[in-house]
């Protein structure tokens, strides 16, 4: 049998494809009401590309037979 590499892309789940995160910090809380600022970072796990990309490795049966398309 031999191996082949298939590569597959997926829209990040954090980040949800936009590259960045963005959350809000507060500054003071009081019930209902706050004061604070938001703030943007870069995403982790798909290095802000927005887009994770992964291999998946496909198994091509190997037979003997001239039918095989793979001989």
């Amino acid at each position: 049998m031999t191996s082949e590499k298939r590569t597959h892309s997926a829209i990040c789940p954090s980040c949800r494809g936009n590259g960045y995160i963005r959350y809000h910090q507060n500054v003071i809380q009081f019930w209902n009401w706050g004061l604070g600022y938001s703030r943007v970072r870069d995403c982790e796990i798909c290095k802000s590309q927005g887009e994770i990309v992964y291999e998946e490795p496909k198994i091509v049966p190997f037979n003997d037979s001239p039918d095989c398309p793979h001989n």
